[in-house]
């Protein structure tokens, strides 16, 4: 019997976090069974009495600090003993930066704990492993939010205007992993590892200047500048992804960054509005 990834009970680990959540509500409006664990959370995946699913795993934040690394561990590990099927959110950070991106079976030489999770998750046979740049959502403390409290606090923004990034939003990332666990299910030989970003890379600094004409819709920002950083202070961080593996294997194509970050925008201030 073949695999299926849409009729299982998930089981969202890290679900506090931005692409946990909209995967939670993805679901939620699918009206597929789910679960939600805080990553710090030791809670065995089990399935609700009187459901007929059984479990996958998406562990829905990567490894990027030694805390989060350790408990994103703990769980692979549970997971394997246990035999689920999982899905490990990973980043770009496992490659030193390379300004024309990089290839899935390129040489891993960046991150040392990024690339140990990785490695441990493909002791489970069926697992997905999805790299991502820079996620937001405007949902929690990302570098989207850091951003406009910045701008709101400071006149002049001093910012990055050399070095490529590839800001992807969480909501993007959530519909990717269901787009892949539904076609799991018609040739289990897709297992493996995977690339998405959006389509468009820009800077620190091109990302700011639509953020700020997006939220002078919503309040007076007005007074803030943006300050190109000399070169000799930007320092390169990720790669950009390359994404042409998911597309020709799945049909996934990448999105624009800008449309979803308007979209992301209304969101918050509407959500602002409500809690006054």
């Amino acid at each position: 019997m073949g695999f299926s990834g849409t009729n299982r009970h998930w089981f969202i680990i890290g679900a506090e976090f931005p692409v946990g959540q909209c995967l939670a509500k993805l679901a939620s409006e699918l009206a597929l069974p789910y679960s939600s664990r805080r990553l710090d959370s030791r809670e065995q995946p089990t399935v609700p009495m009187g459901m007929s699913a059984t479990p996958l795993a998406i562990i829905a934040t990567s490894g990027e600090d030694d805390e989060s690394a350790g408990h994103i561990a703990e769980w692979i590990e549970l997971l394997i003993e246990q035999d689920i099927p999982l899905v490990l959110l990973s980043s770009a950070k496992v490659f030193d930066y390379n300004e024309v991106g990089s290839l899935e079976d390129d040489e891993m030489t960046g991150d040392m704990g990024l690339i140990s999770l990785e490695n441990q998750a493909r002791k489970q046979l069926r697992h997905l492993i999805v790299r991502v740049n820079q996620p937001f959502s405007l949902l929690s403390g990302d570098f989207a939010v850091q951003l406009l409290a910045k701008a709101r606090s400071e006149d002049t923004l001093k910012l990055d205007n050399l070095i490529r990034i590839a800001p992807t939003p969480a909501d993007d990332i959530a519909q990717v992993i269901h787009a892949l666990l539904q076609q799991i299910s018609c040739d289990e030989s897709l297992w493996g590892t995977y690339h998405y970003c959006s389509v468009e890379s820009t800077t620190e600094y091109g990302f700011a200047e639509v953020l700020l004409a997006e939220a002078r819709q919503y309040e007076d920002l007005a007074h803030v500048t943006l300050e190109e950083l000399d070169d000799d202070e930007c320092a390169p961080s990720e790669t950009i992804l390359d994404s042409k593996l998911i597309k020709h294997t799945f049909g996934i194509k990448p999105k624009p960054w800008r449309q979803a970050l308007s979209r992301l925008m209304r969101s918050y201030y509407r959500a602002d509005q409500k809690s006054e």
